[in-house]
């Protein structure tokens, strides 16, 4: 960087392997290592350093919300009540939790930047930065399309938003317009590269001659995946489908059982690291509307159906791109029916579907939010030696 000698260190925190929040931070990663080869770029899951009881009860307490009692989940995920009134015990749990993360990563790894891409590791990090008066640059990246209330921390100095509508939330939250930027979700490049379709098709093996549905079912392979593709089944319709399971083995092996008493051609993924190239090659998704792969296929520029929206999070990112006629939502089969037939016949608007779909898509996010960073680093460190 020029006119800043000391080596940059940057660190960026997320919340597990498999999730989106994970997806996003590499994405960053990548795109500051490109940005600026010589800076020093940690990544690290939060909850390798809280207390494990905290883990355990964090995560068990979500699965337990969304699955059993979901509209619950959905009332306290953005409701100011229930944010002010747990305020106590949050910070309490926060203080309890921070002290291993401070001293294992960042006494000494001394970053000049902290990115979180998760709202714990964000609250963390503010709380560090009042009770050890650390001086690092605190990034908030949120991986959805709409905030709720657990992001917002006085000592954090950057918001990389997904989209601008979100500008005005956070002025009526009065955070400082200075700390917002638009950059969009951090997804990877790849994305954003074009690939020969039909050499894709014929790596994965499928017809050029098909109508090819993309059902993804989130990284733990969750929602009713099995239910969507015995509806496709009944239908009479040229398709071939793409399952991607996740890490859920027991549902693969279902649909290894009944692939060959289904009426079109079915490939069954798990877990996987081509999701780019397997949108390439579809002209339909069908998923849950998660953050990074809303951002994704947008991207694409890939039709997206809705099924199986999580409470929270996932419900508010399909009111918005329903409310911007982004998504379709699948209901019944009369929808998926509908929806296929309206892109095979030509009467879905494809050309305008995708100027609307501009508004959100932001391929190069990760490298826009990388620049920024590494601009606001020098830009201190000039306020420091002035």
């Amino acid at each position: 960087m020029k006119g800043y000698s000391e080596k940059i260190r940057i660190l960026l925190l997320h919340n597990g392997v498999l999730s989106g929040h994970r997806q996003a931070s590499k994405a960053i990663r990548k795109a500051l290592n490109e940005l600026c080869p010589e800076a020093e770029v940690k990544e690290r899951n939060i909850f390798r350093y809280g207390h494990p009881c905290w883990r355990c009860l964090l995560d068990s307490l979500y699965q337990a919300l969304i699955k059993l009692t979901p509209w619950f989940w959905d009332f306290i995920w953005d409701n100011k009540e229930i944010y002010y009134l747990t305020y106590i015990l949050r910070n309490f749990l926060y203080r309890l939790n921070y002290l291993r993360l401070y001293k294992e990563v960042i006494v000494p790894f001394n970053p000049q930047a902290v990115i979180c891409t998760f709202n714990i590791p964000c609250a963390l990090c503010s709380v560090i930065k009042k009770r050890k008066r650390v001086n690092y640059l605190l990034a908030a990246v949120p991986t959805d399309f709409c905030l709720h209330p657990y992001w917002f921390y006085k000592n954090v100095d950057v918001y990389f938003l997904p989209h601008k509508s979100l500008r005005k939330e956070l002025v009526r939250k009065k955070i400082n317009p200075d700390k917002i930027q638009i950059t969009g979700i951090p997804i990877s490049l790849d994305f954003s590269r074009s690939r020969d379709a039909r050499k894709l098709k014929d790596k994965w093996g499928l017809r050029q001659d098909l109508f090819t549905i993309l059902l993804i079912g989130g990284g733990q392979g969750m929602g009713s995946l099995k239910k969507i593709v015995l509806t496709l089944n009944s239908l009479q319709l040229p398709i071939q489908l793409l399952v991607v399971t996740g890490t859920n083995r027991r549902l693969k092996r279902k649909f290894q059982k009944m692939q060959h008493k289904l009426r079109f051609p079915l490939k069954i993924l798990g877990y996987t690291r081509h999701i780019s190239e397997l949108m390439e090659i579809s002209d339909l998704l069908i998923s849950k509307p998660g953050g990074l792969t809303v951002a994704e296929a947008l991207v694409k520029k890939l039709p997206l159906g809705i099924v199986n929206s999580l409470a929270g999070q996932e419900r508010r990112n399909r009111e918005l791109l329903l409310k911007k006629r982004i998504a379709f939502e699948l209901k019944s089969k009369e929808d998926i029916i509908g929806l296929i037939h309206k892109i095979l016949n030509g009467s879905f608007d494809l050309r305008s579907w995708r100027e609307r779909v501009k508004e959100l898509a932001r391929p190069e996010a990760a490298q826009d939010i990388a620049q920024k960073i590494i601009h606001l680093i020098e830009k201190r460190a000039n306020v420091l030696q002035s």
